[in-house]
């Protein structure tokens, strides 16, 4: 008889990659516990985008855009003068606001293991993934503009 070999979680993070560096912009999503959708809680979404300026004026990320769906979160950002990795920071920004969830009436984890990253290429105009970004409530059909969902924005200044 045959036996299965030991499962593998696919490696997400490039392997030797300082994800500490400043020098680079990424397009993140970090997503809920399947199967919930904890942030149609307004008050948790709320808490949760006090976490993300929190983390910006406290240098461990610099946000060019955020877009907190239902079910999960979309970033543009890079990291911080303060030296921490992305993988440092959403761990840490993962701890803080599933315990504010907790306070909220949310039982077990917040979030799903892990994250997913795109590093964006020297060529990749990062407006046009803001506006992506930005767009997802509309593509979705919760609004039908962008500027009408209340959980995103554009709090620091991008990259010329």
């Amino acid at each position: 008889m045959e036996t299965m070999p030991p499962f593998r979680r696919k490696r997400l993070r490039l392997a030797d990659f300082n994800y500490a560096d400043p020098n680079y912009i990424y397009f993140a999503t970090i997503c809920a516990r399947y199967p919930t959708r904890p942030f149609l809680n307004d008050a948790l979404a709320q808490e949760v985008i006090k976490a993300i300026h929190w983390s910006r004026e406290h240098q461990r990320w610099v946000v060019y855009c955020y877009c907190l769906m239902p079910d999960h979160l979309h970033l543009v950002l890079s990291p911080g003068p303060a030296g921490m990795s992305l993988s440092e920071c959403f761990r840490a920004f993962k701890r803080w606001t599933t315990r504010k969830a907790w306070e909220h009436g949310v039982h077990g984890r917040l979030w799903q293991r892990s994250w997913y990253d795109h590093i964006a290429r020297k060529d990749e105009d990062v407006l046009a993934m803001c506006r992506y970004v930005l767009a997802n409530p509309v593509r979705k059909g919760l609004v039908e503009n962008p500027e009408d969902w209340p959980f995103s924005g554009m709090p620091d200044p991008l990259p010329l």
